[in-house]
């Protein structure tokens, strides 16, 4: 990762860093560092947020050796990927912080569609291509009383590193492009690391001011217009059921069956009470 390579990189025009044209005129000041290899970005990016680092703090790695996903699950971090830490001071409410996790998926996830790529997201974190996963957020808070000062949105997003069979890379993509889009475009936008790293990091700033901007209903509608799950059947404990949406809480909206014939019942899950899978 070149920083001089990367800052160029950033003073892009808006179309060739994946904003929506109402995010043309967002420009917001990042302050970067890259190490070789760490633990964990965010935990590290953490610590300088907690001693006073600015909002739009980043920190990115060539690799983790403890990369962490959702549950605590291990993130390979193998050399080729993005890793990338985003610090941010929010000062939401605790209630609203699910938010900043879907934010930051729809936001990355519009500029790599508004860029060629077709991103869907896995609620809440994943973003996939084709039933593959790209990517993963992971976001990290700091809590005073009911308020959150602090947060590090943390993303891994698969580019040259090797993947899974359930995984799929950005150099995959590239190699074979689905979209529209010529390949000599794909690859000016998306071809270097350094470039990527730049779409990405407007791509979470995108989501988190659309989030705020718009408020939590209106960008639950947004959203949902993404989710790789919406309208497909799920099995929630001993029942099976259909995924319709995100509650205002966050949570996936799941309708079961009742014990009445012809009558549904809505139910909310929680983050890790549902697999939703990938395609292998």
């Amino acid at each position: 990762m070149d920083l001089h390579q990367l800052y160029q990189a950033l003073r892009q025009p808006p179309s060739a860093l994946g904003l929506l044209p109402e995010g043309g005129r967002l420009r917001p000041q990042f302050h970067l560092q890259w190490v070789a290899e760490t633990g964990s970005t965010n935990q590290d990016l953490m610590a300088q947020m907690m001693a006073g680092a600015a909002a739009g703090s980043v920190l990115i790695a060539g690799t983790q050796q403890s990369g962490r996903g959702q549950w605590g699950r291990v993130w390979q971090s193998e050399q080729g990927g993005l890793y990338l830490s985003l610090g941010l001071r929010p000062e939401m409410t605790v209630q609203r912080s699910p938010y900043l996790t879907l934010a930051s998926a729809w936001g990355l996830a519009t500029s790599l569609r508004h860029l060629g790529i077709p991103v869907q997201v896995k609620w809440p974190n994943d973003l996939v291509v084709e039933g593959r996963k790209l990517g993963g957020l992971l976001v990290d808070t700091r809590i005073q009383g009911d308020r959150v000062p602090v947060a590090v949105v943390g993303l891994g997003l698969n580019y040259s590193n090797p993947v899974p069979p359930t995984g799929i890379s950005l150099q995959q993509i590239l190699a074979c492009p689905q979209s529209a889009v010529p390949l000599t475009d794909l690859s000016a936008h998306l071809g270097s690391l350094e470039n990527l790293a730049a779409v990405a990091l407007y791509g979470l700033m995108q989501g988190y001011h659309r989030w705020q901007n718009q408020g939590d209903l209106a960008f639950l509608n947004l959203y949902q217009q993404h989710m790789s799950h919406l309208g497909r059947t799920v099995v929630v404990g001993q029942n099976q059921g259909t995924v319709t949406g995100i509650a205002p809480s966050g949570n996936l909206k799941v309708q079961i069956p009742s014990d009445s014939a012809g009558i549904f019942l809505e139910m909310e899950v929680k983050p890790g009470e549902v697999t939703l899978g990938y395609n292998a």
